[in-house]
């Protein structure tokens, strides 16, 4: 799951690109369009999105997951 970080309207997610690069990474998916309003939890009712991951350990999955999560840059228009 991908939070959202600040409430807003979503610009961008830069980065994909590179997430989705990283070893490990199977999908990522982004649920919410650019120009969509967004609220973090708890005020909000959803994630910006989600990644998944496969791997030989659960340490090797939290890892490639980290590092796609580190590759993304969330850009929202503070309200």
């Amino acid at each position: 799951m991908l939070p959202i970080p600040a409430a807003g309207r979503l610009v961008a997610v830069h980065g994909q690109d590179a997430a989705r690069a990283v070893p490990g990474i199977t999908a990522l998916e982004i649920s919410i369009r650019p120009g969509g309003d967004v609220r973090p939890l708890p005020e909000g009712d959803r994630y910006l999105g989600f990644l998944f991951a496969r791997g030989p350990s659960p340490a090797q999955v939290e890892h490639a997951l980290r590092s796609a999560h580190s590759h993304l840059d969330i850009e929202i228009d503070l309200d």
